[in-house]
């Protein structure tokens, strides 16, 4: 009965180290979903951050010469930041070489209402 009991004891305890390492696993892999998601709730904040910065500057509907140095930082950042799309499209345009016109700043200021509809978000507060 001793053989018994051991081997009984035996099966329970590697049974028992199975589960916790189960466990350990399954702990691991919600903290490394949870990073993820951080990481990319970070990544969001950044986008819409940089996206605030770029429409900011076009609200009011004009661009001084300092107004268009911070855009052309701004549009950078916003592109580093991982943003695409019209906004960053518009921008550009808006910035090459001649000087903008009132018709690109109000497509670049379309654009802006239009990603902060997309994002939930108002782009130009």
């Amino acid at each position: 009965m001793i053989t018994t009991r051991r081997s009984v004891m035996t099966i329970l305890a590697g049974a028992g180290f199975a589960l916790a390492l189960t466990g350990c696993s399954a702990v691991g892999d919600v903290a490394s979903a949870a990073g993820e998601g951080a990481s990319s709730a970070e990544v969001g904040a950044a986008r819409a951050a940089a996206l605030e910065q770029v429409c900011g500057l076009v609200e009011d509907g004009q661009l001084s010469e300092a107004d268009l140095n911070a855009l052309r930082t701004a549009v950078r950042a916003a592109e580093a930041a991982g943003v695409e799309g019209d906004v960053i499209a518009q921008a550009d345009q808006l910035l090459g070489d001649g000087g903008p016109d009132q018709g690109q700043v109000q497509q670049l200021q379309a654009a802006c209402a239009q990603a902060g509809e997309q994002t939930g978000t108002t782009a130009d507060q």
